[in-house]
């Protein structure tokens, strides 16, 4: 996110390679140049969307024309308006960047605007100012802006506005009569290839808005798809102007009319759901928060009648009644992402507690398909037809089984209670780490329940940077997707691809769509048509980090906490004959490769080949290839260890290399990829580590920092992966027997959980990949556990039963933030010398929203979908014990008769303890009642419980006795005293 930036106006600036003039004052979008894009905002802002949680509307407080475009809701510097200009400037050209900006009526003091680009490339994100900053206040309109030159080797660019505080608050802001002049972006044309429609027996659709109605946008758009859903133009707030009036959406209304105009179908999303729906809907006149109360709920209930009426109506209105004439309205989502995501709640029934769920409860998903029925299929039907508008529940993470079993249990419920639900629909935002299967499954799932299903918001993502090998990966996944979609193609309703160009997707985890920012088509979509896709080509990611050419080069322990990259046979055999591990600094690569071939032959040879140049190091280590080059060579058991420095030229972080490995032996070559070709290397982050203490006693998982946690090392959640600052932990681990223990003290003045969604209340997310397999694709064994400042437990991927099984958490409010502290199966894997993937996230809250989020390790923010960039841990064995030391604590035992009730004889388990050369131990007590002493320190070992000890705690304090040692004292938990 946009870091913030403080300063003056500025005559020119450079940043990260672009040079940026503003003239403040004069006219900056004036010559000859072409218009790239311009907005009046009479009556809308596409296609600038919201950067951060603001909310943008059209205010009739206009420089001009009929309307000014109204940034309000701001929380940081950078929220404002945005849009993304990648796929709109090109590389190298220049542009003069012009809009008028001012502050509403009313308020008092002046802010600093401007404009800003976020250039993305391979290094990472840069921030270039476009002119400089003007003084915008409430008395009149003033020009911002400047020129801009677009720098080459860009994956994405986004212009967006800014603000500085105002008395430390951040201020709304209006936008009007803005214009981007300068040279057009050029691409190739559209190619003749077949339409994907035209190789699946279900409609294709695509999300889009307005701007994908002209040009070659629309070309490609009526070539390959049959069906068009508003991206954003028919969500709740976009049919209402800013006096809470409603009024057509403009962008759905240019939707309707393409739609018409091309004999496609349209897919409404959505009716009710509880993001991106105004808030006056949920509020009385006067503001305040609509309650439970029959008044209020009646209020709610007319509200969400009246809009799914307003919305149908205008419709009919304009295109004819459903089923009939040219309207083009084949379905509706009519409730979005009602479903959980493993909160547990109270009634546990599954569903979101939403604004809608608050104050409605669950009746209010009824009421959306009544009304939406009513009005779609009968009020505003054609006579004759028989329900022309499939009404839809829709929903994302169905392949997810937890998920997955929340949302038919809903389905279930609604359609035994008579809710007219036509259609399931499953949103499947994926990503490559995502197993095809986990689609058929959630298809196959529903398909008991009668109704039809559609695939609703279709993408792929692939991780950044995106790498040749990682798109062609991305083909057959598409092509085994589309394999299943056809496979069950007589119950899908449709399958709608969630963009039309990667340019224009919502997401920024590597391009997710069928077509790359030029139109063309990738590999993605020759594996939708079930084309001919490219070969798969290896790829790794490659942690920073330099292993010196020493004698310990070959045995370093870095070499160890990262799985090895295996070298098969090229005999067909698949028998491995080497495997290598990498990591990458900024002038060379170092490579450490272990041969197994016991028989030495003066041809043997590791050869690697580095962006296309070559270093061969002989068994007798003999280096052959560029300067720069060298290795050291040892033998080993059944072979030889290979550790050599490869030169690189220009390595950045986030940058990319191509690599291949061939081993000879003898006469015989066999290498990591196919012969000719190069796999693709990621330069990654220095890889996060850490050791694991053995624990000499077990923490007890209470929320209270034991002294069992003193030895154990502490990392902090340092990156920042969303907004900015926010909350932050020191994470303690410690591990015994099976168990992997973790403490996260949790630094949050304001601790909020009032979020609808598990992830955005304030929570500690532990991320663990049993055994380090650094697989990407979350196996059984790998979790994702969430655990809110409240204890509440929620999961990521796989099976949540299953993750809950391994998990046992505590909780506890402390001064300045919280505690969370939790204890996790290993699953076998455990033990001294073993490693572990791990990641330890912050989500930082602030009324219902989250607005920050921090991590150890993984620096994408993907931790959810991949294993790939967790940190890895290393248990490792605690220092032999000097002295007693108690190793089970002690327990307090009920009376087997009597319980922990009066007169119940109570008894003392000492617990366990070691003590050096096997010493004889023996134990004294102390009973302990709401912790202070009830008798002196004995050999008693039993407490008898009067009646006025119940409802009291009854805790033990054992102290350990062995000749020639000190004491050592060890108390239990505490137990209620309580009748039976």
């Amino acid at each position: 996110m946009r870091r913030a930036v403080a300063g003056a106006a500025a005559a020119a600036v450079m940043v990260s390679g672009a040079v940026v003039t503003g003239v403040v004052g004069a006219s900056m979008a004036a010559g000859d140049d072409p218009v790239v894009l311009e907005n009046d905002f009479d009556t809308a802002y596409e296609p600038w969307g919201p950067r951060g949680a603001v909310t943008l509307e059209i205010s009739d407080d206009a420089r001009t024309g009929a309307g000014a475009l109204s940034v309000t809701g701001r929380t940081a510097e950078w929220n404002g308006p945005a849009t993304a200009v990648d796929g709109l400037f090109a590389a190298g050209g220049d542009y003069d960047v012009e809009a008028w900006v001012k502050l509403p009526a009313g308020t008092a003091g002046s802010a600093a605007v401007h404009f800003t680009v976020q250039e993305t490339s391979a290094a990472g994100d840069a921030y270039t100012w476009v002119g400089g900053a003007v003084d915008a206040t409430a008395d009149g309109w003033v020009r911002v802006g400047g020129s801009y030159t677009m720098p080459s080797g860009l994956t994405a660019a986004q212009l967006y506005v800014e603000a500085a505080p105002v008395g430390g608050a951040h201020p709304s802001f209006l936008v009007d009569d803005l214009v981007v002049t300068g040279a057009e972006r050029t691409s190739p044309p559209v190619q003749d290839l077949t339409g994907v429609k035209e190789t699946v027996d279900f409609p294709v659709g695509v999300a889009i808005d307005q701007r994908e109605t002209t040009g070659e946008a629309s070309e490609l758009l009526l070539r390959h798809f049959d069906q068009i859903t508003a991206e954003n133009g028919m969500k709740v707030e976009a049919w209402y102007d800013a006096e809470h009036r409603f009024r057509p959406s403009p962008d759905a209304a240019a939707l309707m009319d393409y739609a018409v105009a091309n004999d496609l179908r349209v897919y409404g999303h959505v009716l009710a759901w509880h993001s991106q729906t105004p808030d006056w809907f949920f509020q009385a006149e006067d503001g305040a928060p609509l309650t439970t109360s029959e008044a209020d709920q009646e209020l709610l209930r007319e509200r969400l009648r009246t809009h799914i009426f307003s919305v149908a109506g205008w419709m009919s209105d304009t295109y004819g009644e459903f089923g009939g004439g040219e309207n083009p309205v084949a379905a509706f989502d009519v409730v979005n992402e009602v479903v959980n995501d493993g909160a547990t709640s109270d009634p546990d029934d599954g569903l979101r507690r939403s604004e809608w769920y608050r104050i409605l409860g669950e009746g209010f998903i009824d009421l959306a398909f009544e009304y939406a029925d009513e009005a779609f299929n009968d009020t505003y039907a054609a006579e004759g037809t028989d329900r022309p508008a499939t009404l839809f529940i829709n929903d994302y993470n169905t392949e997810q089984s937890g998920k997955q079993d929340r949302y038919h249990a809903l389905v279930e419920r609604l359609l035994a209670r008579g809710v007219p639900v036509d259609g399931v629909g499953h949103q499947f935002h994926v990503s490559l780490s995502t197993p095809v299967s986990a689609l058929a499954t959630a298809l196959d799932r529903f398909a008991d329940l009668g109704v039809t299903q559609a695939v609703t918001e279709l993408d792929v993502g692939i991780g950044n940077p995106a790498t040749d090998a990682n798109l062609v990966d991305q083909g057959y996944w598409f092509r085994d997707a589309f394999r299943v979609f056809r496979e069950r193609a007589d119950g899908l309703f449709s399958v709608t691809v969630w963009g039309l160009t990667d340019d224009r997707s919502w997401r920024d985890d590597g391009g997710p769509l069928l077509f790359d920012g030029d139109r063309q088509a990738k590999p993605a979509y020759h594996g939708a048509v079930d084309g001919d896709v490219p070969a798969r080509l290896k790829s790794a990611g490659v942690f920073a980090g330099d292993v010196p050419l020493d004698g310990d080069a070959t045995t370093s322990p870095v070499w160890d906490r990262l799985p090895r990259h295996t070298i098969q046979a090229d005999d067909g055999s698949g028998e491995p004959v080497a495997d290598f591990q990498l990591r990458w600094a900024a002038d060379h690569l170092t490579a450490q490769v272990r041969v197994t071939d016991a028989d030495p032959d003066d041809a043997d040879a590791v050869t690697f080949d580095v962006d296309g140049a070559t270093t061969t190091v002989a068994r007798d280590g003999t280096v052959t290839g560029p300067d720069g080059a060298a290795a050291v060579v040892e033998p080993s058991d059944d072979g030889y260890v290979v550790v050599a420095h490869l030169p690189l030229t220009g390595a950045v972080e986030g940058g990319t290399a191509g690599l291949d490995v061939r081993v000879s032996d003898g006469a015989t070559t066999s290498g990591w990829n196919t012969p000719g070709s190069l796999g693709t290397l990621t330069l990654l982050e220095e890889l996060s580590y850490l050791e694991v203490a053995e624990a000499t006693t077990a923490p007890q998982v209470d929320g209270v920092v034991d002294d069992a946690w003193a030895d154990a090392s502490a990392v902090t959640t340092d990156r920042q992966i969303e907004g900015d600052g926010g909350a932050t932990a020191t994470v303690r681990t410690l591990w015994s027997g099976d168990t992997l223990y973790v403490l996260a003290e949790v630094a949050d003045p304001t601790v909020d959980v009032s979020g609808s969604d598990p992830w955005v209340q304030d929570s500690v997310e532990i991320f663990l990949d049993a055994g380090n397999a650094k697989n990407g694709t979350y196996r059984d064994v790998d979790t994702q556990i969430r655990v809110s400042a409240e204890n509440v437990t929620s999961f990521g991927t796989g099976d949540e039963a299953a993750q809950a099984a391994r998990l046992t958490s505590a909780t506890a409010a402390v001064d300045g933030g919280y505690v969370v502290e939790a204890a996790v199966d290993l699953l076998g894997a455990g033990g001294a010398g073993t490693f572990h993937g791990l990641d330890f996230q912050v989500n930082d809250g602030t009324a219902g929203a989250r607005t920050a989020v921090r991590d150890w390790a993984d620096p994408t923010g993907t931790g959810y979908q991949s294993t790939a960039r967790w940190g890895v841990g290393r248990l490792v064995t605690a220092p032999e014990p000097e002295g007693l030391v108690n190793v089970v604590a002690p327990a307090v035992v009920p009376d087997d008769r009597k319980g922990t009730g009066p007169g119940a004889l109570l008894a003392a388990d000492p617990g366990e303890w070691t003590a050096p050369d096997g010493e004889r131990v023996r134990y004294t007590y102390r009973w302990l009642l709401d912790g202070e002493p009830v008798r002196r320190p004995g050999v008693d070992a039993a407490f008898r419980v009067r009646g006025t000890d119940v409802g009291h705690e009854v805790s033990v304090e054992v102290t350990a006795h062995a000749r020639g040692l000190d004491d050592a004292t060890a108390v239990s938990a505490p137990v209620t005293l309580a009748r039976r």
